[in-house]
Protein backbone atom coordinates (compact mmCIF):
# COMPACT_ATOMS: atom_id res chain seq x y z
CA UNK A 1 0.00 0.00 0.00
CA UNK A 2 2.79 2.46 0.93
CA UNK A 3 4.61 1.64 -2.31
CA UNK A 4 1.44 2.34 -4.31
CA UNK A 5 0.93 5.69 -2.58
CA UNK A 6 4.56 6.62 -3.22
CA UNK A 7 4.17 5.92 -6.94
CA UNK A 8 0.97 7.99 -7.03
CA UNK A 9 2.76 10.97 -5.49
CA UNK A 10 5.82 10.49 -7.69
CA UNK A 11 3.82 10.32 -10.92
CA UNK A 12 1.08 12.77 -9.89
CA UNK A 13 1.74 15.17 -12.83
CA UNK A 14 1.46 12.34 -15.36
CA UNK A 15 -1.64 10.88 -13.70
CA UNK A 16 -3.46 14.21 -13.63
CA UNK A 17 -2.38 15.05 -17.18
CA UNK A 18 -3.72 11.69 -18.36
CA UNK A 19 -7.02 12.39 -16.61
CA UNK A 20 -7.24 15.77 -18.33
CA UNK A 21 -6.54 14.28 -21.75
CA UNK A 22 -9.14 11.58 -21.19
CA UNK A 23 -11.65 14.30 -20.27
CA UNK A 24 -10.72 16.18 -23.44
CA UNK A 25 -11.22 13.06 -25.56
CA UNK A 26 -14.59 12.21 -23.99
CA UNK A 27 -15.84 15.78 -24.45
CA UNK A 28 -14.69 15.79 -28.07
CA UNK A 29 -16.43 12.47 -28.82
CA UNK A 30 -19.68 13.60 -27.18
CA UNK A 31 -19.59 16.81 -29.18
CA UNK A 32 -19.09 14.92 -32.43
CA UNK A 33 -21.77 12.34 -31.58
CA UNK A 34 -24.45 14.97 -31.03
CA UNK A 35 -23.10 17.31 -33.73
CA UNK A 36 -23.18 20.24 -31.36
CA UNK A 37 -20.14 21.88 -32.97
CA UNK A 38 -19.51 23.74 -29.75
CA UNK A 39 -15.82 22.91 -29.74
CA UNK A 40 -14.71 26.54 -29.67
CA UNK A 41 -16.84 27.07 -26.57
CA UNK A 42 -15.80 24.15 -24.38
CA UNK A 43 -12.23 23.66 -25.64
CA UNK A 44 -10.69 26.57 -23.65
CA UNK A 45 -12.28 25.30 -20.43
CA UNK A 46 -10.91 21.80 -20.92
CA UNK A 47 -7.43 23.17 -21.71
CA UNK A 48 -7.53 25.29 -18.56
CA UNK A 49 -8.55 22.20 -16.58
CA UNK A 50 -5.60 20.26 -18.00
CA UNK A 51 -3.15 23.07 -17.16
CA UNK A 52 -4.50 23.29 -13.60
CA UNK A 53 -4.18 19.50 -13.23
CA UNK A 54 -0.53 19.58 -14.35
CA UNK A 55 0.31 22.39 -11.93
CA UNK A 56 -1.42 20.57 -9.05
CA UNK A 57 0.44 17.36 -9.93
CA UNK A 58 3.81 19.14 -9.91
CA UNK A 59 3.01 20.75 -6.54
CA UNK A 60 1.92 17.40 -5.04
CA UNK A 61 5.14 15.74 -6.21
CA UNK A 62 7.24 18.64 -4.90
CA UNK A 63 5.55 18.65 -1.50
CA UNK A 64 5.95 14.88 -1.19
CA UNK A 65 9.69 15.16 -1.92
CA UNK A 66 10.10 17.99 0.58
CA UNK A 67 8.50 15.92 3.34
CA UNK A 68 11.02 13.11 2.78
CA UNK A 69 14.14 15.13 1.93
CA UNK A 70 16.90 16.53 4.12
CA UNK A 71 17.02 20.27 3.42
CA UNK A 72 20.81 20.68 3.63
CA UNK A 73 22.06 17.70 1.63
CA UNK A 74 19.12 16.84 -0.60
CA UNK A 75 19.31 13.23 0.57
CA UNK A 76 16.46 11.28 2.15
CA UNK A 77 15.63 12.15 5.73
CA UNK A 78 15.31 9.77 8.66
CA UNK A 79 11.53 9.44 8.27
CA UNK A 80 11.89 8.17 4.71
CA UNK A 81 14.81 5.96 5.76
CA UNK A 82 12.66 4.12 8.32
CA UNK A 83 9.86 3.77 5.78
CA UNK A 84 12.09 2.18 3.13
CA UNK A 85 13.90 -0.09 5.59
CA UNK A 86 10.56 -1.42 6.82
CA UNK A 87 9.47 -2.10 3.25
CA UNK A 88 12.67 -4.02 2.50
CA UNK A 89 12.80 -6.09 5.68
CA UNK A 90 11.28 -9.14 3.96
CA UNK A 91 13.44 -8.85 0.84
CA UNK A 92 16.72 -10.22 2.19
CA UNK A 93 19.60 -10.08 1.79
CA UNK A 94 19.70 -6.45 2.87
CA UNK A 95 22.74 -4.57 4.12
CA UNK A 96 22.81 -1.36 6.09
CA UNK A 97 25.78 1.03 6.12
CA UNK A 98 26.09 3.70 8.80
CA UNK A 99 28.76 6.35 8.23
CA UNK A 100 30.21 8.93 10.60
CA UNK A 101 32.52 11.78 9.59
CA UNK A 102 35.53 11.55 11.91
CA UNK A 103 36.23 14.61 14.06
CA UNK A 104 33.69 16.69 12.17
CA UNK A 105 33.27 18.99 15.15
CA UNK A 106 36.83 20.22 14.58
CA UNK A 107 35.83 21.52 11.15
CA UNK A 108 32.93 23.51 12.60
CA UNK A 109 35.11 24.82 15.43
CA UNK A 110 38.01 25.73 13.15
CA UNK A 111 36.35 27.00 9.99
CA UNK A 112 32.76 27.70 11.03
CA UNK A 113 29.42 26.02 10.48
CA UNK A 114 29.00 27.30 6.93
CA UNK A 115 32.15 25.45 5.90
CA UNK A 116 30.91 22.44 7.84
CA UNK A 117 27.64 22.53 5.91
CA UNK A 118 29.59 22.64 2.64
CA UNK A 119 31.56 19.57 3.70
CA UNK A 120 28.32 17.72 4.43
CA UNK A 121 26.91 18.68 1.03
CA UNK A 122 30.06 17.59 -0.78
CA UNK A 123 30.11 14.33 1.13
CA UNK A 124 26.46 13.75 0.16
CA UNK A 125 27.48 14.15 -3.49
CA UNK A 126 30.20 11.52 -3.00
CA UNK A 127 27.61 9.10 -1.63
CA UNK A 128 25.26 9.74 -4.53
CA UNK A 129 28.05 9.20 -7.06
CA UNK A 130 29.29 5.96 -5.51
CA UNK A 131 26.12 4.06 -4.75
CA UNK A 132 23.62 2.35 -6.99
CA UNK A 133 20.31 3.54 -8.33
CA UNK A 134 18.19 1.40 -6.00
CA UNK A 135 20.22 2.16 -2.87
CA UNK A 136 18.57 4.47 -0.35
CA UNK A 137 20.87 7.22 0.95
CA UNK A 138 19.79 9.20 3.98
CA UNK A 139 21.18 11.76 6.34
CA UNK A 140 20.85 9.98 9.66
CA UNK A 141 21.50 13.14 11.66
CA UNK A 142 24.29 15.64 12.16
CA UNK A 143 27.38 14.20 10.51
CA UNK A 144 26.03 10.65 10.32
CA UNK A 145 24.64 9.08 7.15
CA UNK A 146 22.95 5.80 6.29
CA UNK A 147 22.77 3.73 3.12
CA UNK A 148 20.30 0.86 2.64
CA UNK A 149 21.58 -1.70 0.13
CA UNK A 150 18.76 -3.96 -1.14
CA UNK A 151 19.67 -7.45 -2.33
CA UNK A 152 23.24 -7.00 -1.10
CA UNK A 153 25.28 -9.32 1.08
CA UNK A 154 28.07 -8.35 3.47
CA UNK A 155 30.92 -8.77 1.01
CA UNK A 156 29.34 -6.52 -1.60
CA UNK A 157 28.37 -3.97 1.05
CA UNK A 158 31.96 -3.90 2.27
CA UNK A 159 33.24 -3.22 -1.26
CA UNK A 160 30.86 -0.29 -1.64
CA UNK A 161 31.73 1.06 1.80
CA UNK A 162 35.46 0.73 1.25
CA UNK A 163 35.22 2.53 -2.09
CA UNK A 164 33.45 5.41 -0.35
CA UNK A 165 36.04 5.39 2.45
CA UNK A 166 38.98 5.56 0.04
CA UNK A 167 37.43 8.32 -2.08
CA UNK A 168 36.79 10.44 1.01
CA UNK A 169 40.30 9.74 2.30
CA UNK A 170 41.76 11.18 -0.92
CA UNK A 171 39.23 13.96 -1.45
CA UNK A 172 40.00 17.61 -0.73
CA UNK A 173 36.92 19.39 0.57
CA UNK A 174 36.92 23.08 -0.25
CA UNK A 175 34.85 26.19 0.28
CA UNK A 176 35.70 29.89 -0.08
CA UNK A 177 39.50 29.36 -0.23
CA UNK A 178 39.33 26.94 2.70
CA UNK A 179 40.45 23.36 2.13
CA UNK A 180 40.30 20.43 4.51
CA UNK A 181 40.43 16.65 4.55
CA UNK A 182 38.36 14.18 6.53
CA UNK A 183 38.07 10.47 7.09
CA UNK A 184 35.02 8.34 7.78
CA UNK A 185 34.21 5.45 10.07
CA UNK A 186 31.70 2.90 8.84
CA UNK A 187 29.58 0.20 10.44
CA UNK A 188 27.81 -2.45 8.37
CA UNK A 189 25.06 -4.88 9.31
CA UNK A 190 23.58 -7.49 6.99
CA UNK A 191 20.60 -9.78 7.27
CA UNK A 192 19.92 -13.03 5.51
CA UNK A 193 16.63 -14.38 4.22
CA UNK A 194 14.20 -15.26 6.99
CA UNK A 195 16.46 -13.80 9.67
CA UNK A 196 15.22 -10.21 9.95
CA UNK A 197 14.54 -9.47 13.61
CA UNK A 198 13.02 -6.03 13.14
CA UNK A 199 13.98 -2.55 12.01
CA UNK A 200 15.15 -1.25 15.38
CA UNK A 201 17.27 -4.35 16.05
CA UNK A 202 18.85 -4.13 12.62
CA UNK A 203 19.74 -0.48 13.12
CA UNK A 204 21.07 -1.18 16.62
CA UNK A 205 23.48 -3.80 15.29
CA UNK A 206 24.76 -1.50 12.55
CA UNK A 207 25.10 1.28 15.12
CA UNK A 208 27.18 -0.96 17.39
CA UNK A 209 29.47 -1.74 14.45
CA UNK A 210 29.80 1.97 13.74
CA UNK A 211 30.57 2.68 17.39
CA UNK A 212 33.43 0.20 17.28
CA UNK A 213 34.71 1.66 14.02
CA UNK A 214 34.71 5.17 15.49
CA UNK A 215 37.03 3.99 18.24
CA UNK A 216 39.67 3.33 15.56
CA UNK A 217 38.84 6.07 13.02
CA UNK A 218 38.90 5.45 9.27
CA UNK A 219 37.74 1.87 9.87
CA UNK A 220 35.00 -0.33 8.50
CA UNK A 221 33.48 -2.91 10.81
CA UNK A 222 30.93 -5.42 9.56
CA UNK A 223 28.53 -7.64 11.44
CA UNK A 224 27.22 -10.80 9.77
CA UNK A 225 24.87 -13.57 10.89
CA UNK A 226 23.51 -10.98 13.27
CA UNK A 227 20.47 -13.02 14.21
CA UNK A 228 22.08 -16.41 14.22
CA UNK A 229 25.43 -17.25 15.68
CA UNK A 230 26.40 -13.59 16.12
CA UNK A 231 29.69 -14.08 14.31
CA UNK A 232 31.54 -10.83 13.80
CA UNK A 233 34.18 -9.80 11.32
CA UNK A 234 36.30 -6.72 11.80
CA UNK A 235 37.94 -5.21 8.74
CA UNK A 236 41.03 -3.17 9.51
CA UNK A 237 40.86 -1.27 6.27
CA UNK A 238 43.86 1.01 6.60
CA UNK A 239 46.09 -2.07 6.29
CA UNK A 240 43.60 -4.07 4.19
CA UNK A 241 43.71 -7.18 6.33
CA UNK A 242 40.89 -8.99 8.05
CA UNK A 243 40.66 -9.96 11.70
CA UNK A 244 37.97 -12.30 13.06
CA UNK A 245 36.84 -11.69 16.59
Amino acid sequence: MDSTKEKMYKYAPVILLSGGLILLLITFLIDRHYNNNQGLVWMPFVIIQIVISIICGILIKKLYRQVHTDVLTGLCNRKYFYKKLSELQNKAPVSLILIDLDNFKNINDTYGHITGDQVLQQFAEILQSNTRRNDVIARWGGEEFAVILPQTDTNEAFKIADRIRMIVDNYIFSYDNITCKITVSIGIAATKEGAFAGTEQFIRIADEALYRAKDKKNYIITVTDSYGGSSRITHKVNHFNQIKV
